[in-house]
């Protein structure tokens, strides 16, 4: 198994992230824990839980012990107290349904004032500790400029993994595993149609315009930099055309530009300087998929 990334350099990664992508992080992680100990806690109970079950349905059936909240404290911090009164960086605030009483722990208390087994604490702990890999993955992908595979833009992904795309978010390797397992034959079907299309193309020598990622980091002393004022003296028109066609524009990878696209707009707003070939980029390839240009 992985090492996890230790609390600094987890914190070091999370600050690469704008808002959006930090809160819809910190949402995945907690419900994945959530599912995990309900997972876990079901399994050692011997109930069966269909996946068309809700969560509610979940815990009528369960009528235990409830995560219903983890909180965070933020790196360096341990503003919340265990039940045993430890300082906290991670609570754990957990509901029993049949007594109607609430406590708020750390993990080491967790056995002790729920009373569960060693063996289903460390199961649910496990648990726990591959989400937080899965986690160290997805910034470890971020900082590495992980690219979206393009078939998955044909797929009908869930709503949660379209925003986690959009927003610019990579997909963790689990959530890939999962994509492939589950759309397996129409990805086969997806790769075979674009096989059949790139030999058609170079068949026919038809040009075809592409647009590669960057293999390696650019310095910045090559790096040509542009302000709002620039930006918008020079493209204003082109990126209002882009923003009327917004709900022209279905293809994931393509809201994918769209967002980036956006977000170095608001950084030029506030200030900052943006790399104008990076701008450039994302329009043209948002233009050509368009037909505005």
């Amino acid at each position: 198994m992985a090492s996890p990334l230790t609390e600094k350099e987890v914190n070091r990664l999370v600050q690469l992230l704008n808002d959006e992508q930090s809160e819809f992080l910190q949402r995945y992680l907690k419900q994945s824990k959530k599912s995990k100990w309900l997972e876990k806690l079901a399994h050692k109970k011997g109930v069966v839980l269909h996946p068309d079950t809700s969560i509610d349905e979940a815990w009528d059936q369960l009528d235990d012990w409830e995560l219903k909240e983890i909180l965070d404290g933020g790196y360096g911090n341990r503003p919340y107290t265990c039940e045993c009164g430890m300082a906290l960086r991670f609570c754990y605030i957990v509901h029993h349904r049949k007594e109607n009483k609430t406590y708020r722990l750390g993990e080491t208390c967790l056995g002790n004032y729920t009373m569960m087994s060693a063996e289903l604490i460390k199961d649910i702990t496990n648990g726990f500790h591959k989400i937080d890999l899965e986690r160290d993955g997805i910034l470890l992908r971020y900082e590495q400029g992980w690219e979206l595979p393009s078939v998955y833009g044909r797929l009908p992904l869930a709503e949660e993994l379209k925003t986690q795309i959009v927003i610019g978010l990579p997909l963790s390797s689990i959530q890939e595993s999962r994509i492939e397992k589950r759309f397996k034959q129409q990805l086969i079907k997806i790769r075979e149609q674009n096989k059949w299309h790139r030999l058609a193309q170079m068949k026919g020598h038809h040009p075809t315009y592409t647009f590669q990622p960057v293999a390696s980091p650019v310095s910045h002393s090559t790096i040509q930099s542009i302000t709002y004022e620039e930006a918008m003296s020079k493209y204003q028109s082109n990126i209002n055309a882009i923003n009327e066609s917004l709900p022209k524009i279905t293809d994931l990878l393509m809201l994918r530009k769209y967002n980036h696209l956006q977000n170095m707009i608001k950084a030029l707003k506030q200030g900052e300087l943006v790399d104008e070939s990076k701008l450039l980029s994302h329009m043209f390839e948002l233009l050509y998929y368009l037909k505005l240009y």
